[in-house]
C-alpha cells in the first residue's frame, strides 16, 4: 500500500511538473518584459529632442531687444543740372564734363556693370555746371572703395565760388563733408561754426558699392550713405548764400582705389 502512495505521488508529481515549468517560465517572461520596460522608458527620458525642447532659447522680446524700424525719405531735385555715368568716356582717358587739379581715368570693372572714374589721391573734382548749382540741390553718386588701405579719407564740399578753386580749405563760406576709414564721417561748416562727428554702420570699404546722397533745403543738410541718414542738420548751410560749386576728392594710399560713378546733381524749380 505504501508503494503504491509513493508511486502515485510521484505520477502527481510528474504531472505538476509542466504546470510548474509553465508558470515559471511566465514568470521569467513577465521579468524580462519588465526590464526591456524599464530600458525603453530610460531611453525615453534621455531623447535629446526632448532635452533640447526643455532648453529652448528665449525670444528677443525676453532679452529686450527692440527692432526699429525707419524710411528712406530722400527726395531728389525736380531739374537736372548734371549727369555722368562715363558711358560717354572712352576707357582710359579722363572725362571731358570735369576738372581737376590732379589726374584720373575711366575704367571698367569685372564685379560690376557700367564705366567708373578712378581719381587720384590728394586731387579735387569739379563737375562743369553752366551758372554753378541752385540755391537748394540735391547730389548723388556711387562710391567704390577698393583694395583699401588703412587710412583713407573721401572729400565733398560745397563753396560759394565758380568752379575753378581746388582749395581744401577756401578762404569763401564752404561747407565740408569727410569720410574716413571705418565710416567716421564729419561736417564742418564755415558760415553757420558748426563742426559736428558720426559714425556710420553702413559705409563699404572693401570692393563693395555705396550710394552717397545729400540735400540742401534752406538751411538744412541731409547726408544718406546707404539709405541710412547720416546727418540731418536743420542750421548747416547759410540760406541766403548759393554754394555754387560742389567738389569731391580723396586721400589714400596705394594700391587703393576710389571709382566714383552715376553722378547726379538737381535743382529746385
Amino acid at each position: 500500500m505504501k508503494k503504491h502512495i509513493m508511486q502515485l505521488s510521484g505520477a502527481l508529481l510528474l504531472m505538476a511538473a509542466p504546470v510548474m515549468m509553465k508558470a515559471q517560465t511566465v514568470e521569467q517572461v513577465g521579468n524580462a518584459a519588465e526590464k526591456v520596460g524599464k530600458l525603453f522608458k530610460k531611453k525615453k527620458k534621455e531623447n535629446p529632442e526632448a532635452t533640447a525642447t526643455s532648453t529652448a532659447p528665449t525670444t528677443s522680446k525676453e532679452n529686450n531687444r527692440i527692432i526699429i524700424h525707419s524710411k528712406y525719405d530722400f527726395v531728389a531735385g525736380d531739374s537736372l543740372l548734371f549727369a555722368d555715368n562715363f558711358e560717354s568716356t572712352e576707357t582710359g582717358k579722363f572725362p571731358n564734363q570735369w576738372k581737376t587739379d590732379g589726374s584720373g581715368e575711366v575704367v571698367t570693372l569685372e564685379d560690376f556693370p557700367g564705366k567708373w572714374f578712378s581719381i587720384a589721391s590728394k586731387g579735387m573734382y569739379i563737375p562743369r555746371i553752366k551758372g554753378g548749382i541752385t540755391k537748394d540741390f540735391t547730389v548723388e553718386f556711387d562710391l567704390i572703395i577698393a583694395n583699401n588701405s588703412n587710412s583713407h579719407t573721401l572729400f565733398i564740399d560745397f563753396e560759394d565760388a565758380l568752379n575753378g578753386n581746388f582749395d581744401l580749405y577756401p578762404d569763401n563760406p564752404f561747407l565740408q563733408l569727410r569720410i574716413y576709414e571705418g565710416g567716421s564721417a564729419w561736417v564742418d561748416s564755415k558760415a553757420k561754426n558748426v563742426s559736428t562727428n558720426v559714425n556710420s554702420s553702413t559705409y563699404n570699404e572693401g570692393g563693395k558699392k555705396n550710394h552717397i546722397a545729400i540735400r540742401k533745403q534752406g538751411e538744412r543738410l541731409q547726408v544718406f550713405i546707404n539709405e541710412e541718414k547720416t546727418f540731418d542738420i536743420t542750421n548747416a548751410f547759410e540760406e541766403k548764400r548759393t554754394y555754387s560749386t560742389f567738389k569731391l576728392g580723396a586721400q589714400f594710399n596705394t594700391p587703393a582705389a576710389f571709382l566714383i560713378s552715376n553722378v547726379k546733381i538737381n535743382g529746385f524749380k
